[in-house]
């Protein structure tokens, strides 16, 4: 199994382990667990694109949380766009619908993980825990079924920053 897919994995393992009530440290672990398992599978998928595989892991350290994230919101909106424009049902929405997916469950997993480690007024449910893994587990299936698709290959270009115009 992959470092992304055992993360994952493990934020499953920390919501459940837990009795009744559950303890705030092991459902913040999960939070920031399904996070991380997200951030590295995108990570993962765009450094396989690189053909020097002993550069990959130093190519992997260049991603940053803010960087990712201001690619996702601006993917995010495009989609939306697209999504009122009332395209046409076929393969290129079913794309579109399961990046979209991927987006959202990014930005809204960092949003939590922010939270889990840093607002520590905040008391979390297993509910809501569980809710933000299958979040990031239906993004993880999302992924799969686009991952070779040129917008989902763009989209992971994307995270390594701004586009710049040529001239």
């Amino acid at each position: 199994m992959s470092y992304p897919g055992e993360l994952l994995d493990l934020a499953q393992d920390l919501v459940r382990m837990e009795g009744e009530p559950p303890r705030q440290a092991c459902l913040r672990r999960a939070v920031s667990t399904a996070y991380y398992a997200l951030f590295h599978l995108l990570i993962s998928e765009a450094t396989l694109n690189w053909a020097r595989v002993e550069l990959r892991p130093a190519l992997g350290r260049v991603f940053e949380h803010g960087t990712m994230k201001s690619a996702s919101k601006n993917k995010a909106d495009a989609l939306n766009k697209y999504f009122k424009g009332n395209p046409p049902a076929g393969t290129e929405l079913d794309v579109a619908r399961n990046l979209n997916s991927v987006v959202n469950a990014f930005m809204q997993a960092q949003q939590e993980r922010n939270d889990a480690d840093y607002n520590t007024s905040k008391d979390w449910t297993r509910y809501d825990v569980q809710t933000l893994i299958d979040s990031v587990s239906a993004a993880f299936e999302s992924w799969q079924a686009i991952r070779d698709e040129p917008v989902a290959q763009a989209y992971l270009v994307s995270l390594l920053g701004k586009e710049r115009s040529h001239g």
